[in-house]
């Protein structure tokens, strides 16, 4: 009889505590997240759903404890806050500097563009568009790549019904570790 494999965790949180001046926001936490699973964030605001994802993704350190994640992982991060460079064009941001031909003939990327960028000019500058369409490329920017492990937190924010069926949709086909928060029951 042959043994199943079991998912490889690809993250740890051993015994972390995180505090903000006074206020204690985690403590004691231990938990991991294996490969393939998927994870809901649920909380009131203020109760530290958004920095449990920082300290998943190492984007901040915890007080106390430890966080490991297996060797080469690939985190793929969406913060609540935009990280885009104003100045840059919407495909500098979200296809680099990948080779029109390499992006063109993925249907996964082609897919990704023409739900989440319709309507967009891949050549408009970043700096002007509206919360809505910035989280659009944001989200896109985060799709294209491949990874291990993506962290979402609120991804439906400033998205429309339409987008928000779309990613639902789109994030159950695919087959990356998931931890998200948001207030949206789908």
């Amino acid at each position: 009889m042959a043994a199943t494999a079991q998912p490889v965790n690809l993250v740890n949180l051993e015994q972390v505590s995180k505090s903000y001046g006074v206020r204690s926001l985690l403590d004691g936490l231990s938990t991991g997240v294996a490969e393939g699973e998927r994870i809901g964030v649920v909380g009131r605001n203020g109760g530290g759903k958004s920095t449990l994802l920082r300290l998943l993704a190492r984007r901040e350190a915890p007080d106390s404890g430890r966080v490991t994640h297996t060797g080469g992982l690939r985190v793929g991060w969406l913060g609540q806050q935009d990280d885009l460079e104003p100045t840059r064009t919407v495909r500098a941001l979200v296809l680099g500097d990948r080779a029109e031909h390499d992006w063109a003939g993925d249907p996964r990327v082609r897919e990704i563009l023409a739900e989440l960028l319709a309507g967009l000019d891949l050549d408009a500058v970043v700096g002007p568009l509206s919360g809505g369409e910035r989280r659009r490329v944001a989200l896109a920017r985060m799709l294209v790549e491949r990874h291990d492990l993506m962290l979402l937190d609120e991804p439906t924010n400033h998205l429309d019904v339409e987008a928000i069926d779309w990613l639902a949709r789109h994030l159950s086909t695919r087959g990356e570790a998931l931890v998200v928060v948001t207030h949206d029951r789908w």
